[in-house]
C-alpha cells in the first residue's frame, strides 16, 4: 500500500543485520528525521543471486522474517519486501528507481558506498545522485563499516563462521549468532554418558564449522549456558554420522522435546574428533564444560 506521508528508504538484502546494515538505518533515521519523512527499508524476500544464478542455495544468517523484525527494530517504521523476480531483474536503472518512487512521496534514499541497482547491476551511486536530483530526493551514501581492519559484510560473516571465529563475526554481527530449529528425540547417546542433549532438527540458518561451541539458550525469562556440539558424532561406531546440533543445557532439568529452541553461539571451543572410548570423551566434555561456564555473555544480558 503506497503511503501518503514523505519517505526515506534503505535498501538492501540485509542478511544478519550486521554493523554495517545497522549504520544504514541509523542513517536513514537521522535523515528522515531532517526531512519530516518516515525511515522505512526494501528488502527482498529472496537473495537476488539466489534468484539470477539459480545455483546452490546459500542459507541466510537469520530467518527472513527475524530479519524483518530486526529492520524495525533499528528503526524502520515500514519494511517493503519484494518478491525478487526475473521479470523484474530487466528493469533499467531508471524504471527501478521509478518503481521505488511508487512506494510513496520519496524524499531520500540511503545506501551503502557498493550499492548496484538496474538490469546487470548497471547503476551505481553515481547514477543514483543524477537520478535524485532529477525526481527530487536525496541520496546518502554511507562508507562501509570496519572492524579490525576487515569490511563487515554478510559473506566475511560467515567466513568467519566457517574458519571457527565465532567472536569476531558475533562483533560484527552486533550480537551472538545464533541458530534455531525443533528438538526431537535423537539415540540418547548423551543420556546414557551422563550429558543429556536437545538435539535440533529443521535447522534453516548458516551452519557455522563443525566442533564443540560454548552456547547460551533462552527459555521464557531465563537464559542457561549450554555446551553444542555440531557435527558427525565419530566417536560411537554404530552412529549414523549425519550431521547434527546437539545442545547441552546447564542446570535444566525440563522436557524441551517438539518445542524450538534458539542457541546463542558464545564461543568456538575446539574442533569433533573421534576419541579412542566413551571415558575419554566424558573426560573431554568436562574441560569443555568449565570453558562454557566462563565464556561471556556480552549482547544477551
Amino acid at each position: 500500500m503506497k503511503s501518503n506521508k514523505p519517505i526515506v528508504l534503505t535498501i538492501g538484502v540485509f542478511d544478519g543485520v550486521h554493523l554495517g546494515h545497522q549504520a544504514l538505518l541509523a542513517r536513514a533515521v537521522r535523515l528522515a528525521k531532517k526531512l519530516k519523512a518516515r525511515p522505512e527499508a526494501l528488502t527482498f524476500h529472496d537473495h537476488p543471486m539466489h534468484v539470477l544464478k539459480k545455483g546452490p542455495r546459500i542459507p541466510f544468517l537469520l530467518p527472513r522474517q527475524e530479519t524483518f523484525e530486526l529492520l524495525r527494530a533499528q528503526g524502520a517504521q515500514k519494511v517493503h519486501v519484494l518478491r525478487f523476480t526475473p521479470a523484474f531483474s530487466k528493469k533499467s536503472p531508471r524504471e527501478f528507481v521509478q518503481w521505488l518512487c511508487g512506494l510513496g512521496p520519496l524524499r531520500g534514499i540511503v545506501v551503502g558506498e557498493n550499492f548496484r541497482f538496474g538490469q546487470r547491476a548497471q547503476g551505481n551511486v553515481a547514477l543514483l545522485k543524477a537520478l535524485g536530483k532529477e525526481k527530487g530526493f536525496e541520496v546518502s551514501v554511507v562508507p562501509s563499516v570496519k572492524l579490525e581492519g576487515r569490511t563487515v559484510s554478510s559473506s566475511a560473516i560467515r567466513r568467519l563462521l566457517t574458519d571457527g571465529k565465532t567472536e569476531l563475526a558475533n562483533r560484527m554481527l552486533g550480537r551472538p549468532y545464533a541458530i534455531e530449529g525443533e528438538v526431537v528425540h535423537g539415540r540418547h547417546v548423551g543420556h546414557r554418558i551422563g550429558f543429556p542433549t536437545a538435539n535440533l532438527h529443521a535447522v534453516k540458518q548458516f551452519l557455522p564449522k563443525d566442533g564443540v561451541y560454548a552456547c547460551a539458550v533462552r527459555l521464557g525469562k531465563k537464559l542457561y549456558r549450554a555446551g553444542m556440539n555440531l557435527g558427525k558424532r565419530p566417536t560411537f561406531l554404530d552412529d549414523s554420522h549425519q550431521r547434527q546440533a546437539e545442545v547441552h543445557l546447564l542446570h535444566y532439568y525440563g522436557r524441551l522435546y517438539g518445542k524450538p529452541m534458539k542457541v546463542y553461539l558464545l564461543q568456538y571451543l575446539r574442533p569433533e574428533k573421534k576419541f579412542p572410548s566413551t571415558q575419554a570423551l566424558v573426560r573431554q566434555i568436562q574441560k569443555d564444560l568449565v570453558k562454557v561456564r566462563r565464556a561471556s555473555l556480552k549482547g544477551l544480558k
